[in-house]
Formats: C-alpha cells, sequence, structure tokens
C-alpha cells in the first residue's frame, strides 16, 4: 500500500447526472449497460496534453487531472483549454447520445488520492461537491476562482464564460459556432431540446425543475445562433 506524504495540489472536475434516480428506475431499468456507458462517458481520458485518474461515487465521478501542464512549451491557459474542450465534448455526447443532462465543476486545490484503496478526500474535493450541488443549478461546469485568478487575461482566450448570475462557467457553445459542421451539431442538440421540453410540458405533472435546466440550455444555444448571425452581419 502506498504511504500517504500529504496532500497534492490536483485539478479536480466533479461530474454529476441530472436525473439519475429515474435514468436507473425508468428510462433504462432494464438495460444496466446502458446506465454503465453513461458512467463511463464522464471519464476524461488520459491524452498527450494531461493525465487523468477517476473515482465514481454513485450517479458522480471525479477526475484528478495535473495541476502542471505535462510539457513546458505549455502555458496553462492551453492546458486548461484542452481540458475543458473535453468536457464540453463530454456534455454533447451526453445530451445527444443519451438525453441526459450533466453539471458540474472545476477547481484546483489540495487533495489525497490513493488508487490502490480508492480513497480520495481534501480540500478540493468538498469545494468542488459545494460548487455542483450548491451553486451549479444548471447543466454547466462552474470554474472556481482560484483557476479564474490564474487564468489573468488568458481567460478570453478560454471557453469560460461569466454568466447571468455571475458565475464563471465552462461555456460548450464557444466551439459549436465556429465552423459548418459544428453549427448542424449545435441544430441537432437545439432540437433535442425542444423535443424533451414539450414531452415535459405534455406531462400531467411537469417537473419545472427539469424544465428550468432544459430551457437555459436551450436559452444558451439560441443566444450563441444570434451572435454568430449579428457577427455574419457585421
Amino acid at each position: 500500500m502506498n504511504e500517504i506524504q500529504g496532500y497534492q495540489e490536483k485539478i479536480l472536475i466533479f461530474f454529476d447526472i441530472l436525473g439519475f434516480k429515474n435514468l436507473v428506475l425508468n428510462d433504462y431499468k432494464d438495460e444496466p449497460d446502458k446506465i454503465s456507458k453513461i458512467l463511463s462517458t464522464m471519464h476524461l481520458m488520459s491524452s498527450g496534453t494531461y493525465s487523468s485518474e477517476v473515482i465514481f461515487f454513485s450517479d458522480s465521478v471525479v477526475n484528478i487531472i495535473d495541476s502542471k501542464p505535462r510539457f513546458k512549451t505549455q502555458n496553462f491557459s492551453y492546458y486548461l483549454d484542452a481540458i475543458m474542450s473535453d468536457i464540453s465534448n463530454i456534455q454533447y455526447t451526453m445530451l445527444n447520445t443519451y438525453g441526459v443532462l450533466i453539471r458540474g465543476s472545476i477547481v484546483l486545490g489540495d487533495i489525497i488520492f490513493n488508487k490502490e484503496i480508492n480513497q480520495l478526500f481534501g480540500p478540493a474535493l468538498i469545494k468542488a461537491y459545494e460548487l455542483e450541488s450548491e451553486i451549479s443549478i444548471y447543466p454547466r461546469f462552474i470554474v472556481e476562482t482560484n483557476l479564474i485568478k490564474k487564468l489573468g487575461k488568458d481567460i478570453n482566450r478560454t471557453k469560460v464564460t461569466r454568466d447571468f448570475d455571475g458565475h464563471y462557467y465552462v461555456d460548450l457553445f464557444k466551439w459549436l459556432i465556429t465552423i459548418e459542421e459544428d453549427k448542424a451539431y449545435l441544430h441537432k442538440l437545439k432540437l433535442n431540446l425542444e423535443e424533451k421540453i414539450n414531452t415535459i410540458n405534455s406531462s400531467k405533472k411537469p417537473n419545472l425543475s427539469v424544465l428550468s435546466k432544459y430551457h437555459w440550455f436551450l436559452g444558451k444555444i439560441t443566444a450563441a445562433e444570434q451572435m454568430e448571425s449579428k457577427s455574419i452581419k457585421d
């Protein structure tokens, strides 16, 4: 067994599935393999840019990533943006493939992680959970203050956007309005969301909490489309 050496600074990405109970008990009650695939999708796989470890807590998944870029030639904003691009891809895949909304947080802080005994704890994990459960609310990934400060002026080069309530989040739509193929993905997402909203509205007792989350997502797509249309006219 590895001896604990003390806290290490890491980047944590906390994923949470919205409506997980309904997925297990209703939507995929006879398809546990589908639930497994959904959970596995929320794993940022190690790449040439960063290495990643993962730990599962029921419907939540935590990815543990080194706080510093793998290569000295990488600056931090590029490094973090690569991670956020993968988060955006996962968000898109979850909604478009499984019809599932996810939310979460990204934090920079201290943890203890022991892979051999599947143990994870520390201030960073507590912060990540608090941001996801108390602040995120909508299907968005909140970027905590330490990371915003570390990005500094480079924040404009990343997928971070300040939302209506003042919190910074990973803006999925910054990368979905750049080329024609991406616009097609955006349109498909919009149709899926509108279908979900219509289904909820047609139910006997619409879940207003769930409905507000789909409306938030749809509103972001509409805003992205309007921004793109304005930039073309200008």
